[in-house]
């Protein structure tokens, strides 16, 4: 059953992404992005530049409940670059790098990684998540509460991170793209059959497939797990991924299309002509994140949300 929902109380957020310009075109009006906690456009050495986007611009949205401030997660992406940076390269990138610093590695503030929480890093990249419990944080639940929150932040900051590479790298696909194809318009490849022969030009394509998600993406379900601790309840989950939406349907998740009327219950903005264009269905989070059932040490799984997969690219 679609419960009435309140637009400025509870979002539609988006999963798993932290961009707007990495999602498809067809992304209905009123789908929000969570943020990671980040300035708007934060500064930081290392960092993607802010690539030019058709999509339209769409304001993050905010979690009263991110434990570290916009200065903080700044910095706690900053130090996570400079590890990256300054240390050099291994066989996987910035994150080999990284773990490579840990045996000097030292926490020197509240909100910096620790060497048990750079050494998880790794994983995370291929499936994992990043640690982050305090040491003597059992015995305060407050504490372990806010340790557990803190590393589920610092998990969307190195998402967000890794989504700007992505935009880098598919910026420089499609710069290569085009350079390709005035090539070979300049070389009158489509009119010339010798030249349609040559091995870098046959077959002719103008456009490189895949994305650079398809390199360095992090693992959806790490991101759908790490908001969790963000997401208010009654909150709207929406996804165009159609990757998910086949997991949730091999789960036994029962979508099912909604009406004009259950439309605008989810979202205000929605109406008959998004209707038809989703469905719809009430899942627990663990479900949502690709869990097996559900897990004691990560209580906000168990929280019921409604979830709208977008027809069209589920397909």
């Amino acid at each position: 059953m679609v419960t009435m929902h309140n637009a400025s109380e509870h979002p539609v957020l988006y999963i798993p992404l932290l961009h707007r310009e990495l999602a498809p075109a067809c992304l209905p009006e009123g789908v929000r992005f969570l943020s990671a906690g980040l300035p708007a456009a934060p500064h930081v050495a290392g960092a993607a530049p802010q690539a030019d986007s058709g999509a339209p611009a769409v304001p993050a949205w905010r979690s009263p409940l991110l434990p570290l401030s916009e200065a903080e997660a700044r910095a706690c992406l900053a130090e996570l670059l400079d590890f990256g940076l300054n240390v050099g390269s291994g066989p996987h990138g910035d994150l080999a790098a990284m773990v490579a610093a840990l045996e000097s590695a030292q926490d020197e503030a509240p909100f910096s990684l620790g060497r048990s929480e750079l050494a998880a890093l790794e994983g995370f990249a291929s499936g994992g998540e990043v640690a982050g419990a305090a040491p003597g944080s059992r015995d305060d639940p407050a504490q372990a509460e806010r340790n557990r929150r803190i590393a589920a932040q610092k998990t969307l900051i190195l998402a967000w991170h890794l989504e700007e590479r992505v935009r880098e790298l598919d910026a420089l696909k499609e710069k290569f793209s085009r350079s390709r194809e005035s090539l070979a318009d300049i070389l009158g490849v489509e009119t010339d059959e010798e030249l349609r022969e040559l091995p870098a030009l046959d077959p002719y394509s103008a456009m490189l497939p895949g994305s650079g998600a398809d390199i360095i993406g992090p693992s959806w379900r790490v991101i759908v797990e790490n908001m969790g601790p963000f997401l208010p309840d009654g909150a709207v989950l929406f996804t165009c991924d159609a990757e998910i939406a086949a997991t949730l349907r091999d789960g036994g998740a029962a979508f099912a299309p909604v009406t004009a009327e259950q439309a605008t219950a989810l979202c205000p903005v929605w109406g008959a002509k998004v209707a038809k264009l989703v469905v719809h269905a009430r899942l627990p989070l663990w479900q949502v994140a690709g869990r097996p059932g559900p897990d004691g040490a990560r209580p906000w799984l168990d929280r019921v949300f409604d979830v709208v997969c977008c027809g069209k690219c589920a397909r």
